[in-house]
């Protein structure tokens, strides 16, 4: 391949390049003529060829040292000319090119071209802007003869382009050195250039000129635009107040170390100092001549604080509350409490911070645990992680803030804990590869749920301040004792305001905002402005090309000049106010166009945009940035513009759901783009340094980790103090510090710090010792001397740790540039450019760089202020703002700041730029803008609504007029007044900050029912509307389970920010069906009212939800939403509301009235039915639906199951059931089942009330059932009197019921079947349909679902023979025998539908299938839970049994000596003890130590384990289990029905092992106390006999007995052991201690016990396996027996092993199988077994031999997921 490179002829560039380096003299060569002029000419010619790599190329190479000594020679040959026409060509040859070539735009804007060009500028500029003086005095010289030699009417292109490349580069050099500020020269010349050079020729770099301006403060800093109306003064009444200035201003001083006078220097969040002042922030108001700054600068500093206030005040008020609450004494701190109005947050306590973790990607990470919630206190692991991922808390990415009780507040994100992977290496290798991840990371990674009382996650620092890293060093680990919590912000993310705040600090500084002079004037003005047309088109001889908009027809529009309108009106497809907004947005700078609902927003911007970039290359416009706030708006813009033919455009944005835009967006487009050479080259030497960085960050964590390390010290030692690193290290030391001296290894620093000779004794002071000869100090010096070290290092790692990690921060910027390049690259190349207001100020860098003339902004009027400034790019000549300033306002946080509340009305936050320049605020100019009247979305009587409240001006077109009415409604417009009162508020916290009417939610359920039912609205054309996020919940549950559901994403945002979403993962139905003609398919969209502008639907409901005695109307009191809510219907609106509540708001109260005018509000809601429009129907309540329209139409050809006479023998009894199930009946989905009983008989009554209630259209309680279609169903059932329920169950269709009593019933369809029906294939093995049997011969299966299966394909797909014995002979009956023997299966096995994938567990021909499932399932469940908590329990015993082996401790000898009566007493108190008698059972023993010893802390451990162990003995006893339970309740039942044989095959699934441990595991707990209370309390131990301890343990034996029993009875051989050990354990205590017994008795038991340990003996030799490690024990009680003492057990290493790999098994490093009878055992670390066993349960043959199991061992797989693996 190099060969083939060599070969490759070079490119004209590539030549081009090589022959400008040749004009570069060398160093070596000191007389090479320099051609200044050639060089930079060449340059120049190869730079403008934009052959990207050329040109970086090029700058790189004039910002070295050879580069800058070519600029230094041209800018003398410069300046030091002679003769003016000698600078002039020198200008003209040499200057003029250098500086086209670094004014280059692409040049300019390139991101990784920045460090060089800041180079040569500041090379430019020279020592004390000496040498850029020079250079602009001679370059104005030469404008200015140049402006005269080329005369206007000969060439003014050539000095336009020179004066601009000139002020091109003179704004550089100012903007980046700010000492040009105050150099009196700069001014001179800026002045001069101004004067010299011709006002139309300065307009062509008049942005350049504003801005060095700005830079150098000279005289105003706008540029000519016409004359400004005339300054008015206000007349208006006011007090003022004396204002709290900000920062220094302030006469008390700044709040605190965040509180600054320039908003530049304020960090964004909030710091510790700020979150502990007490003062309020400072809010500068709406009115400029209140504000601290003027003009533009003041209209910054005023968004910019109310914005953070608005966002990060609400988080910075919660953590303050919680760091009060920490900073109480811990007996008075309370449980965290959440705000009434603040933003919603979750504390998680007792943080503690484990370690530090480096990633290569995210930088520093920290590990942190905290207690795991309470609602997990019982939960297993599989129940934490499922509630953890439904709660959505603490999700990567989440906003969470660390709190101390040291007042310390740290701010992070969550971060995934899987490491990056480095760079092409694969993940396998993750552990090998030395960049994977740095800080010695621990194997286990932080979780959630894996712990049960604590998690733990990775949190990444949002900002790297060196305080915070310093003081998180300093608390690590879990010794640190300080109060910590960590707070979370569900639903803040800190990217949707932190980029919009920093991009306003950088505007601060530049001011580089387009047309201030209209934004932020800075003075009053009264007069209406006279906009100018946009900078690009007001050059000679432009003119806006419209042929896009008329069809082709040539049409000119031209700034200034008359225009052709008649050719535009006839050849337009515009109305005339959509053509005079296209106009007047191509004339004017900045562009505003109202557009009320529906007059076509979208379309007249596409409109615009279309005709812009057909004049693109004309007017040089670069990119088109359009701006949307949703992106769901954004989505709709640009899918219009890419049907419509655009080309060349980009979305930015990762959250497109448009499948038309995918391959648009930026990710994709620039994935597609090759980096240059020296892009390539750059970030290779970028990750060659990260590499080293990232090795040297590994070596500080580690010495960071262990500070006292020795390694640490002797590399202080080696920089700081090389006197004593010679003394002790001087020899050289091995790896572990270690040295050899005849042939013995010692620890350099250990032995010098514990070797001092006992002679010396001084204590001089460290600084005396840094000096002094280390052999010749005492010991106290050498310690002091070495914590001195110590503490140096760590001091020095500190600083070298925040170094590096500085290094490290400045690599990944530079790496961001590269990657922004290509970024930059793709999107200088596009056309259109969309992206939303929050990813625009995230691209900010590099949406500056391409050079945009035109934004078109859609939605501006519920754009914040500040957002809308954001995207008004330094470059923008020509804004166009679309949007409606009377719908929606901008949505903020705090109420304070609205504009509707009084209170802030002064600051007016929610108050667009979009409207304050149409209805500005006192001291802002009013700006004309032009309006669209043309609606087409509603129907005029819906229209009406708006027009005559709001827009007296609409019109309606023609087509709306002709709008369909609302299928199933008499009137398509209507409001159901009601007085139903909304829901009082609820004791949940995030409820209770909603409002919600379960009324309204019913009734509103109700009417989408009835619509759909109607057939005809298909897709999102219903659509549900409420203000409250509660109300949208609650809607959301009542109707997901009847439709699919749609909710908006900003919906779902929302109710996950307020803690409303309860994460089940259901939100759409299962229950379509394809049969019916229904709109089930069909998505309901359910929104609230502020996520639902700029979308419609064609029939509209909507939950006002208000209703209340003070007539609080709440969120709906403003026009703006009204606006918007009565705004988004078509062809038709019906409101749910209480009028009275709603009339108190001026415009609900004209609405009213309207609506009263036209008799279309009222009480009762007319419906109107589709077959039988003269039925008359009024609904008021919910249920009113259900039985006046049960179909969505009247019930005169309503389906009827009619049951005949002669079902009943006895009227009475039949009438009694007949009126209960008719109580019952109830109305659910589609179909409808109604009942007319007729009784015969002798009680008339009876008989006259079911047929009153049979014919009262009741419906039967289960007709929800989901049959969709007509069906035949055999063999119905004996009793009669439940055919009305029968009906509703197995008649979906017209049927007829035909029964006779005491027989098998049928039913039989008496309607004609569907064709569809009849097609339907029911036999997959044969192909046959519904129509081709004989259901008397070949039974049919009609499933939930409605789908039909012949009995024999549903037995074969169930494999019922799997479970069953079949017989072939006949169809009917073919079930014979049960097979008891079948292998364990979980309830995921269980089939579904082979058609649709629904369950089939409602039938009950599999119910003992589907049962045997469930029980299967809940027994895995018990194993795992049982396992999982007896593995603790034991751990927690072996540390409680060491914890009583060690010595006891007089805690009374630290107080003080008790004197007097009372230790005289005390005494004798103790020597008056009574015996205590340890007899009875072993509860009672234990209650006699507790009463005994209460006062001793020693065994407070113990007993509270006791109670954890017998609670867990009971929680596991056979008759806990499920299987006995339900074993319990069939036998129950068939008590209560007379049956009096029992069931004894009692399933051999019952899990009698862990009961068998937790048994022995209370024995060894009882034994430990036992004998710790008679070897210490009894004296014993100490041969004192303090006090006299009388034992007898018969009923220890006893139950040592029944251990033994039960174990061998269920063949557990180890447990069987234990009972044997433990008996004779007990016999030797007895023997030690208790004298009650005689000689003979005792010997007697002694002999019994070693009869008994003889049996443990061999049964551990016979079971060497399952009885690994009692065989010692057994050894150690023999000679308990035989030597006479007794003593307290250790578990041995072989025992410890056992319970060890216990813990793995249950971990997941051991591999689960069952035995032949279903019961599970576990093999180890290959996973497959390797030597054969016995079932530990029912002693059948485990294991297996080579890897294979043995026969009838299978696999449990579903264990090994329980247990998480």
């Amino acid at each position: 391949m190099q060969v083939l490179a060599r070969n490759r002829p070079r490119t004209d560039l590539e030549t081009g390049f090589r022959e400008w380096t040749f004009l570069i003299p060398k160093q070596s060569s000191r007389y090479q003529a320099v051609e200044t002029d050639k060089f930079f000419k060449l340059g120049w010619d190869l730079v403008r060829k934009e052959h990207t790599e050329t040109g970086q190329q090029i700058i790189k190479k004039l910002a070295t040292e050879d580069g800058l000594a070519m600029i230094k020679t041209l800018v003398y040959e410069q300046t030091y000319g002679v003769e003016q026409k000698a600078k002039l060509r020198k200008y003209k040859d040499g200057t003029l090119p250098f500086f086209q070539t670094i004014s280059h735009p692409d040049i300019l804007s390139s991101l990784i071209l920045e460090t060089p060009l800041d180079t040569i500028c500041t090379f430019l500029f020279g020592p004390n802007g000496r040498r850029a003086i020079k250079l602009f005095q001679a370059t104005t010289s030469a404008l200015g003869a140049l402006a005269l030699v080329e005369k206007a009417g000969k060439d003014e292109e050539w000095t336009s382009i020179a004066a601009t490349a000139s002020l091109a580069v003179l704004e550089r050099i100012v903007e980046l050195n700010q000492s040009a500020q105050v150099i009196p020269e700069f001014k001179v010349i800026l002045n001069d250039l101004t004067t010299t050079i011709p006002e139309q020729l300065i307009q062509v770099g008049s942005r350049s000129l504003l801005r060095i301006r700005q830079r150098l403060g000279v005289g105003s800093a706008m540029p000519f635009l016409g004359d400004c109306p005339p300054q008015q003064k206000s007349h208006r009444p006011v007090f003022e107040v004396a204002l709290d200035l900000p920062g220094a201003l302030s006469e008390m001083g700044p709040r605190h170390d965040n509180d600054h006078a320039d908003i530049f220097d304020i960090k964004i969040l909030p710091t510790t100092d700020e979150i502990r002042s007490q003062r309020s922030e400072y809010l500068p108001s709406s009115d400029p001549g209140k504000q601290h700054l003027p003009g533009l600068a003041g209209l910054l500093d005023r968004q910019f604080r109310l914005l953070r206030e608005d966002t990060v005040g609400q988080f910075r008020d919660a953590v303050q509350m919680e760091c009060k609450r920490l900073t109480r004494p811990a007996n008075t701190q309370s449980r965290p409490k959440r705000q009434k109005n603040g933003v919603r947050n979750i504390i998680h306590q007792n943080v503690a911070l484990l370690r530090l973790e480096f990633d290569r990607r995210r930088g520093l990470q920290v590990v942190a645990e905290f207690d795991q919630p309470p609602a997990l206190a019982k939960k297993g692991a599989r129940e934490r992680e499922e509630w953890w991922k439904n709660s959505k808390q603490l999700q990567i990415d989440s906003f969470v803030c660390l709190v101390s009780s040291t007042g310390r507040a740290i701010f992070f994100s969550i971060c995934d804990p899987a490491p990056t992977p480095p760079p092409n290496s694969k993940r396998g290798n993750e552990g090998e590869d030395r960049l994977a991840r740095y800080g010695g990371a621990s194997d286990e990674r932080p979780n959630l749920f894996q712990h049960t009382n604590r998690a733990s996650v990775m949190l990444g620092l949002v900002e790297d301040h060196p305080e915070d890293i310093t003081w998180i060093n300093g608390h690590l680990g879990k010794a640190c004792k300080l109060q910590q919590s960590l707070v979370e912000f569900p639903g803040i993310l800190l990217p949707s305001f932190q980029p919009t705040l920093q991009a306003i600090q950088k505007m601060s500084r530049t001011l580089d905002l387009p047309f201030p002079q209209f934004i932020a004037p800075e003075n009053q003005h009264a007069a209406d402005v006279d906009l100018p047309a946009p900078a690009y088109s007001r050059k000679r001889g432009f003119a806006f090309n419209l042929e896009t908009l008329t069809g082709g027809e040539h049409l000119r529009l031209a700034p200034g000049q008359s225009f052709d309108d008649k050719t535009f009106r006839e050849r337009s497809e515009l109305d005339d106010a959509q053509r005079f907004s296209t106009v007047h947005a191509l004339r004017s700078c900045i562009a505003l166009i109202q557009g009320p609902p529906g007059t076509g927003k979208s379309y007249t911007g596409v409109a615009i945009i279309k005709a812009l970039l057909k004049n693109r290359d004309a007017a040089k416009l670069g990119p088109i940035i359009c701006v949307c706030y949703t992106n769901h708006a954004l989505d709709q813009l640009l899918e219009h513009l890419v049907k419509d033919g655009v080309e060349q455009l980009i979305r930015l944005g990762s959250r497109s759901k448009s499948e038309l835009l995918q391959d648009l967006t930026l990710h994709h487009v620039s994935n597609g783009m090759r980096p240059t050479k020296t892009e390539g080259y750059d970030k290779y030497q970028l990750y060659e340094s990260l590499d080293v960085v990232l090795d040297e960050i590994k070596e500080i964590m580690l010495g960071l980790r262990d500070p006292a390390h020795w390694s640490n010290v002797k590399d202080y030692l080696e920089t700081h103090q090389y006197n004593h690193f010679q003394q002790l290290f001087g020899r050289g030391v091995d790896e572990n510090g270690f040295q050899e001296v005849k042939g013995r290894k010692f620890n350099v620093l250990n032995s010098w710090i514990r070797g001092a000779p006992k002679r010396i004794t001084s204590t001089r002071a460290v600084s005396e010792l840094l000096n002094a000869n280390l052999k010749d100090m005492s010991g106290f010096e050498r310690s002091a001397l070495h914590k001195y070290w110590v503490q140096q290092s760590n001091m020095e790692l500190n600083r070298r740790f925040l170094h590096v990690l500085e290094s490290y921060g400045n690599i990944k910027d530079k790496l961001k540039k590269c990657h922004q390049e290509l970024d930059l690259r793709c999107l200088l190349r596009a056309h259109v450019i969309g992206v939303t207001t929050t990813g625009l100020a995230r691209n900010l860098d590099v949406l500056r760089r391409v050079r945009a003339k035109v934004l078109v902004m859609e939605e501006a009027g519920e754009v914040l202020e500040a957002h809308t400034l954001t995207a008004f790019l330094p470059s923008v000549e020509h804004a166009i703002l679309i949007g409606d300033h009377e719908q929606l306002r901008p949505q903020i946080n705090n109420y304070e700041f609205q504009h509707e509340n009084p209170r802030g009305a002064q600051f007016s936050l929610d108050i667009s730029l979009f409207e304050r320049l149409i209805h500005p605020q006192t001291g802002y100019l009013k700006l004309p803008y032009s309006s669209l009247e043309v609606q087409r979305r509603m129907h005029p009587s819906i229209a009406e609504l708006i027009r005559s409240t709001l827009y007296p001006d609409l019109q309606d077109h023609s087509s709306v007029s002709k709008y369909p009415e609302v299928n199933g409604m008499r009137r398509r417009l209507f409001w159901l007044d009601h007085n139903k009162k909304e829901d009082a508020p609820t004791s949940d916290t995030a409820q209770s900050f909603s409002k919600t009417n379960t009324w309204e939610v019913e009734m509103t359920a109700a009417l989408v029912s009835h619509l759909v039912r109607q057939g005809i609205y298909g897709n999102e054309d219903i659509a549900v509307l409420t203000p409250y996020l509660g109300q949208l919940q609650k809607l959301k549950h009542r109707l997901r389970s009847s439709f699919a559901i749609v909710v908006g994403d900003r919906d779902l945002e929302d109710l996950e920010a307020k803690g409303l979403e309860d994460g089940d993962g259901e939100e759409t139905s299962s229950t379509t069906s394809h049969v019916r003609k229904t709109t089930l398919l069909n998505a309901l969209r359910i929104a609230t009212v502020d996520n639902f502008q700029g979308e419609e639907a064609k029939v509209i409901i909507v939950s006002l939800v208000r209703s209340n005695d003070e007539r609080r109307c709440g969120f709906l009191k403003t026009s703006n939403r009204i606006n918007v809510l009565l705004s988004r219907a078509r062809h038709g609106m019906y409101v749910i509301g209480n009028a009275d509540t709603a009339r108190c708001v001026p415009m609900w109260d004209q609405v009213i009235t309207i609506l009263e005018n036209d008799g279309n509000i009222g009480q009762s809601l007319a419906l109107c039915c589709p077959r039988h429009k003269e039925t008359s129907m009024e609904v008021s309540e919910p249920d009113d639906f259900s039985i006046l329209s049960p179909e969505g139409g009247c019930d005169k050809k309503s389906l009827r199951a009619v049951l005949p006479w002669n079902v009943a023998t006895t009227a009475n009894d039949l009438a009694k059931c007949a009126i209960q199930e008719l109580k019952m009946a109830t109305f659910r989905w589609l179909v409808m089942v109604s009942a007319r009983i007729r009784v015969v008989g002798n009680i008339p009554l009876a008989a006259t009330l079911a047929q009153r209630l049979a014919t009262a259209k009741s419906h039967v309680v289960l007709a929800w059932s989901r049959a969709k279609f007509d069906a035949v169903t055999r063999a119905a059932i004996r009793s009669a009197t439940s055919h009305v329920s029968l009906a509703s169950r197995t008649a979906p269709g017209p049927a007829h019921i035909e029964a006779r009593a005491n027989s098998h019933s049928s039913i039989v369809a008496i309607s004609a079947l569907p064709s569809s029906v009849k097609d339907m294939m029911v036999d997959y093995i044969m192909g046959s349909s519904y129509g081709e049997f004989d259901l008397d011969e070949s039974p049919c299966i009609i499933p939930s679902c409605g789908h039909i299966l012949t009995l024999e394909s549903m037995d074969g797909h169930m494999d019922m023979s799997k479970y069953y014995t079949m017989s072939s002979e006949t169809i009917e009956n073919p079930i014979t025998a049960l097979k008891t023997n079948s292998v364990p299966f979980s309830t995921a096995d269980l089939k579904n539908c082979p058609l649709c994938r629904k369950p089939l567990r409602n039938i009950n021909r599999y119910g003992r299938i589907v049962r045997r499932a469930w029980i299967d399932e809940a027994t895995k469940k018990f194993i795992v839970w049982a396992n999982a908590q007896f593995l603790p329990l034991a751990s927690r015993l072996e540390q409680a049994e060491a914890q009583l082996r060690e010595p006891a401790v007089q805690k009374e000898a630290v107080k003080s000596a008790l004197s007097g009566r009372a230790a005289i007493s005390q005494a004798l108190d103790k020597l008056s003890l009574e015996p205590i008698r340890l007899m009875g059972s072993r509860d009672e023993q234990i209650k006699a130590i507790l009463k005994a010893e209460k006062a001793n802390a020693r065994y407070k451990d113990i007993f509270s384990l006791r109670i954890h162990i017998v609670k867990f003995l009971h929680e596991v006893d056979e008759a806990e289990q499920p299987i006995s339970r339900i074993h319990a309740l069939v036998q129950d039942a068939r008590n209560h029905r007379g049956i009096d044989t029992d069931i004894t095959d009692i399933p051999s699934v019952l899990q009698v092992r862990n009961r068998l441990l937790a048994t022995v595991l209370l024995f060894r707990c009882d034994y430990a106390i036992l004998f710790n209370f008679v070897a210490h309390a009894c004296g014993t131990a100490s041969k004192g006999n303090l006090r006299d301890c009388r034992l007898n343990l018969e009923l220890n034996r006893k139950d040592c007995e029944n251990l033994i029993h039960g174990s061998r009875s269920q063949q557990q051989p180890a447990q069987e052991v234990e009972g044997l050990l433990y008996y004779a354990r007990f016999v030797a205590l007895e023997r030690g201690v208790s004298a009650s017994r005689s000689d003979a008795d005792m010997t007697d038991l002694v002999d019994r016990a070693r009869n008994q340990l003889q049996l443990a003996r061999s049964i551990c030799q016979a079971h060497p396996g399952q009885t690994k490690g009692l065989l010692a024990e057994v050894s150690e009680a023999e000679k308990m027996l035989r030597d006479a003492t007794f003593y307290e057990p250790v578990t041995n290493a072989e025992k410890a092993a056992v319970y060890a790999a216990m813990a793995q098994s249950f971990q997941g490093t051991g591999h689960w199988y069952y035995c032949a009878n279903g019961h599970p055992f576990t093999v180890g670390e290959c996973g497959m077994p390797m030597e054969t066993s016995r079932c530990p349960q029912c002693g059948a043959t485990v294991g297996g031999t080579h890897h294979q199991p043995a026969a009838g061992v299978t696999r449990a797989a579903d264990l090994e997921a329980g247990f998480g693996r």
